[in-house]
């Protein structure tokens, strides 16, 4: 099994590491020559490994770095992307809702209605949803479907009332149904009683619950598949990204991991 794709490396640089790992002073020639290159593609492949750190080269042969070092490097790489990303999408957005406004155009021109914001169809990975009804309706359908997991940073930075009305139903929904729910909370919300007192029967029902000293983007992972994060990083009531497209998950969920590790439990003062 490739794992390391979920780190942005091709099974065939994958499987060039790990025979470094068994045969380290391999000869790069041998290398590039490799079975498991595609034709043509062995040198980019080692080139693309000596660029990212996970190998290095003295004298004509290659020598791996130590697995610790290599998966912190390329795990650190991915987070750095995930802010990168999350501007992207919505730069991206902006050059598609501009040609969808030309089709919606000429939709009511020919008396059809107009597309607005709609669930994505089948094949799309990234859905923008800015109207606040839809987005409610989505966060509920997505809590309800989560099985397994939740990951969830942040509510926002100024929580009001209707936030928690939302949250905590549908937190304990989960909790109660056995799926394991991972809150990390913001510590200037911690000013506010009314968090304080949702935090606390969230963690009294079984939520995990840690505390950042810093704050950071909303965002939420259901069962590893399906990633939220805010249109506009520090106000979730511009809208959220939907998405599911693989990298764009795993980057979400490596960024919650890092500032999980980083926060204290919840009640340790």
């Amino acid at each position: 099994m490739h794992r390391m794709q979920i780190l942005g490396i091709t099974p065939a640089e994958e499987e060039t590491y790990r025979h470094l790992l068994r045969h380290p002073g391999s000869g790069v020639g041998e290398i590039v020559a490799a079975p498991w290159h595609p034709s043509g593609t062995g040198a980019a492949a080692v080139g693309r490994l000596k660029a990212l750190g996970a190998v290095v080269e003295r004298d004509g042969v290659l020598w791996p770095e130590e697995p610790k070092a290599v998966v912190a490097l390329l795990a650190e790489r991915l987070l750095a992307e995930l802010h990168t990303i999350t501007r992207s999408l919505a730069q991206v957005y902006t050059v598609v809702r501009s040609l969808e406004d030309e089709a919606d155009e000429a939709a009511v021109a020919a008396g059809r209605p107009e597309a607005g914001d709609t669930p994505p169809p089948d094949g799309r990975l990234v859905e923008r949803i800015t109207d606040p009804t839809a987005l409610r309706a989505r966060v509920e359908a997505l809590a309800l479907s989560t099985r397994s997991e939740m990951l969830a940073g942040g509510l926002c930075e100024e929580v009001d009332s209707r936030v928690l009305r939302l949250t905590l139903p549908l937190g304990l929904r989960m909790l109660d149904r056995g799926v394991t729910v991972r809150l990390l909370v913001w510590q200037s919300m911690l000013a506010d009683p009314a968090v304080v007192a949702h935090v606390r029967q969230l963690a009294d029902a079984g939520a995990r619950v840690r505390v950042l000293a810093s704050s950071d983007s909303p965002m939420a992972v259901c069962d590893g598949g399906t990633a939220l994060v805010p249109v506009e990083p520090s106000d979730i009531a511009k809208g959220a990204f939907v998405t599911t497209q693989p990298g764009m998950v795993s980057t979400v969920v490596n960024h919650f991991e890092r500032l999980w590790a980083d926060a204290r439990e919840f009640g340790d003062g």
